[in-house]
């Protein structure tokens, strides 16, 4: 029985995470994307469950429904004043889009 409840109590977690991933997305754009989506552009983070009531799309570059399947690290890169980047990434190289040409 406690393996039962066990399990549940992981499962419901699991659930709740998963609608509270945070996607990226603009007011006009139709998908969303990750934090380090080179197309993301102005967006604004949101969670998934509300990208999806929106009518939102995921991204084919990002594939941001695929997050919880890729180990993700903070970025190692510097921001312009010297703090560590916030953007999160899957990159072997452990750095975002932006931090992988400097």
């Amino acid at each position: 029985m406690k393996k039962i409840l066990l399990l549940l109590s992981f499962g419901f977690f699991f659930a709740l995470a998963a609608k509270a991933q945070t996607v990226y997305s603009s007011d006009q754009g139709e998908k969303y994307h990750t934090a380090d989506c080179r197309m993301s552009g102005d967006a604004k983070d949101m969670t998934l469950a509300s990208a999806k009531k929106a009518g939102k799309k995921a991204c084919d570059i990002c594939k941001p429904d695929e997050l919880g399947k890729a180990k993700l690290n903070r970025c190692e890169g510097k921001t312009k004043d010297g703090t560590r980047c916030k953007r999160m990434t899957g990159n072997k190289t452990k750095k975002c889009f932006q931090h992988t040409t400097t």
